[in-house]
């Protein structure tokens, strides 16, 4: 074991290799509780951001926008509520009641499941599709100005293997 990685390597030197596999749960070094409280505190904000300036312009939260995108990228703009919960992974419950708020408004029917008569589909209307313009515009703004204009192309870049690193698959409705 080299200085570097063993058990008297100094508290802000990264951890590499079998050290983490030998002990998974030992306490953070400096290096990384400031990498993983970076990452808590930005995602906040962020959300906390684009959140604020959808429901301010657009009157629409994060999580309905959520809905709106994977409707909007789906095939003929129709999903499986249980599908559209499991992806964005929130609760059948909590689901239901962002579409009951969406058919209110005229944004989303619900229909039938055609190949399971249990199951309901959610389907965005020609309201919704526009309601989900209007707010991408806003989130993307939002995104841009919050997050990705203050990164340098190699930045993005790592962000990318770093992500990839630690095994996130791109959804298909990424924004």
């Amino acid at each position: 074991m080299s200085p570097t990685n063993g058990p008297d390597a100094p508290e802000s030197a990264p951890r590499r290799g079998t050290d983490r596999e030998a002990s998974p749960s030992r306490p953070l070094n400096r290096t990384e509780r400031a990498v993983w409280l970076g990452f808590l505190a930005t995602h906040l904000r962020l959300l906390r951001t684009l959140d604020a300036e959808l429901t301010a312009t657009e009157r629409i939260p994060t999580s309905t926008f959520e809905v709106l995108l994977t409707l909007a990228e789906a095939p003929g703009g129709r999903a499986r509520m249980k599908d559209i919960a499991a992806s964005l992974l929130i609760s059948r419950s909590g689901l239901t009641r962002i579409v009951d708020d969406l058919e209110r408004r005229g944004l989303v029917e619900r229909h039938r499941c055609p190949t399971d008569a249990r199951g309901f589909d959610a389907v965005l209307t020609d309201g919704g599709r526009k309601a989900y313009r209007r707010a991408r515009k806003v989130h993307l703004a939002g995104l841009r100005r919050e997050f990705l204009d203050k990164l340098s192309d190699e930045q993005l870049s790592a962000l990318g293997e770093i992500w990839t690193a630690v095994g996130f698959d791109e959804p298909a409705n990424a924004c």
